[in-house]
C-alpha cells in the first residue's frame, strides 16, 4: 500500500533517469505535486469541514498527525499547544528550510453553501488556513519522495493560534528553539486581491504589525435633562474619537501607512440619562517600530489632554500584536526566481498590506519571505468573510512553490560542494 493509494500511480524516484541538479529536481516535484493534488484537495476539504478555533485545534493536529503517519514522515507534537513540527531529512548534511501554515479558524457562522461546509456552528475557515495546512500537507509528501536527491532538512511547521495575537502561536514556536537551526524559512496566505494562481512577493514590508487598545472614558451620570449636572462620557468619547484622527492626517507623514481604528464604542444605560461611562476598542497598524511606539504614546496623551478638557477619567490598555512581516529581500528574490522556473506567475504588489500576520515572529529573527497565493476570481469574496471559498486550483500552484523554493535552498549547499 502506498501512501496515496486510490490515488495515482506512486511516483518512481528509484528509475536512475534523474540526477540531482535543479532541472531533474524540477521535474520530480513537478511530477510529485501532479500526483499528489487530489490527495491536496482532499485534505483541504477535510480540514474546512472542521474548523477549530486558536488554542482548540486539537482535532485539526491529530488529523495532522495520521496524515503524516500514512505519508510516513516524522513529527514533534510536543512544541507549543497543539502546533506539529514534521521533519524530512536527507540524512546528507546541508541547510535546513521551514514551511509554515497555520492552523485555526475564526469565529463565524459560514454561508458557502459549499457541500463540505463547516461542521461546527459558528466556526469557519474563512481566512484560508484550510488551504494553507493542505499545501504544507502537499509539499510534505513530495519533498519526502524527492529528499535523497536534496541535501540537508525541511521543517514543515504546523501552527496553531495565529489569529489570536495574544496567544501567538508563532512567537511560541521561535521561543521552543525547535527551529533554531533552519538557515530560511517561507509561508503563503491565500489572497483574494491576486489573480487565481498569482503569487506576489515583496522585498520588505509585506504586512503590518497589528495592536489592540481597550479605553475606558468615566464621566458622571445624570438626568439627560439636566446635563450641566453631570459629565457625558459620550460627548467626550466622541471628541477623542474625532481628535484621534488627526494623529494620522496631521501628525505623521502622508506617505507612511499608519491606520487608527475605533471598531467598538459602547456607552448608555437609557435615551434619557447622562452617560457615565464609555468603552471603546481599536487597533493601530504600522509598518515601522518607532512610528508604533508613536502612536501609542499619542493616544495615551490624548486621554489625558480629554480629561482635562471634559473631566473625565479616562484609562488606556495597549496590547502589542503581531509585528510587521518584513521580507528579506534574498528569500523574497528566490521565490520570485523559483516561480519563474516552474512557469508561476509572480508580480511584486505595488503596496504591503495593513492586515496583520504572526509570520512576522519567523522572519524577526530568520531570513524568510512571506508571500500572497491570488485566488481572486469574479465575485470572490474577502477573507474574513461568511462566504470566503477558494478556487481549489490554487493548491497546486501553492505545493508546487513551496516545493521548489524548499529544494532551491537546499541544492544552494549541494552546488557549493
Amino acid at each position: 500500500m502506498t501512501a496515496y493509494e486510490g490515488t495515482h500511480e506512486e511516483i518512481d524516484t528509484n528509475k536512475g533517469n534523474h540526477g540531482s541538479n535543479h532541472e531533474d529536481i524540477q521535474t520530480l516535484i513537478k511530477e510529485g505535486v501532479a500526483f499528489i493534488e487530489p490527495k491536496v484537495v482532499e485534505w483541504r476539504r477535510y480540514l474546512h469541514a472542521h474548523p477549530e478555533l486558536s488554542g482548540e485545534e486539537e482535532n485539526t493536529s491529530l488529523y495532522i498527525k495520521q496524515t503524516l503517519d500514512t505519508l510516513g514522515i516524522p513529527y514533534n507534537d510536543q512544541v507549543f499547544g497543539h502546533a506539529v513540527v514534521a521533519c524530512i531529512d536527507s540524512g546528507k548534511p546541508g541547510k535546513t528550510v521551514a514551511l509554515r501554515a497555520d492552523m485555526d479558524a475564526l469565529p463565524m457562522k459560514e454561508q458557502t453553501g459549499a457541500e463540505f461546509a463547516s461542521h461546527h456552528d459558528g466556526v469557519m475557515h474563512a481566512c484560508g488556513h484550510d488551504s494553507h495546512m493542505a499545501i504544507a500537507l502537499g509539499a510534505a509528501a513530495v519533498l519526502n519522495k524527492v529528499k535523497n536527491f536534496l541535501q540537508g532538512r525541511v521543517y514543515i511547521v504546523f501552527q496553531p493560534a495565529e489569529e489570536e495575537a495574544l496567544i501567538n502561536g508563532a512567537k511560541n514556536i521561535m521561543a521552543s528553539g525547535v527551529l533554531d537551526e533552519v538557515d530560511e524559512i517561507f509561508g503563503l496566505h491565500v489572497w483574494p486581491g491576486l489573480p487565481v494562481g498569482t503569487v506576489g512577493v515583496r522585498d520588505g514590508a509585506m504586512m503590518a504589525a497589528s495592536d489592540h487598545f481597550y479605553v475606558t472614558i468615566t464621566g458622571k451620570s445624570t438626568h439627560g435633562a439636566e446635563p450641566h449636572n453631570g459629565i457625558d462620557a459620550i460627548v467626550a468619547a466622541a471628541n477623542w474619537i474625532t481628535g484621534i484622527e488627526s494623529i494620522v492626517a496631521r501628525e505623521t507623514d502622508p506617505m507612511e501607512s499608519i491606520v487608527v481604528t475605533v471598531g467598538t464604542i459602547n456607552g448608555g444605560d437609557r435615551y434619557n440619562v447622562g452617560c457615565g461611562e464609555v468603552t471603546l476598542e481599536g487597533t493601530c497598524r504600522t509598518f515601522a517600530p518607532a512610528k508604533r511606539d508613536y502612536i501609542e504614546t499619542r493616544l495615551a496623551e490624548s486621554l489625558q489632554a480629554l480629561d482635562m478638557l471634559f473631566h473625565t477619567t479616562s484609562e488606556l490598555t495597549y496590547k502589542r500584536g503581531h509585528g510587521a512581516t518584513v521580507n528579506h529581500a534574498a528569500s523574497a528574490q528566490r521565490l520570485r526566481k523559483v516561480a519563474a522556473s516552474y512557469g508561476i506567475t509572480a508580480v511584486t504588489p505595488e503596496h504591503p498590506s495593513m492586515c496583520a500576520e504572526d509570520f512576522s515572529s519567523y522572519i524577526a529573527e530568520k531570513t524568510g519571505a512571506f508571500f500572497w497565493l491570488g485566488t481572486g476570481y469574479e465575485g470572490c469574496p474577502a477573507l474574513h468573510n461568511a462566504s470566503f471559498i477558494i478556487d481549489e486550483t490554487i493548491l497546486k500552484t501553492g505545493v508546487t512553490l513551496m516545493c521548489g523554493a524548499a529544494a532551491d535552498v537546499l541544492l544552494e549547499t549541494k552546488s557549493a560542494d
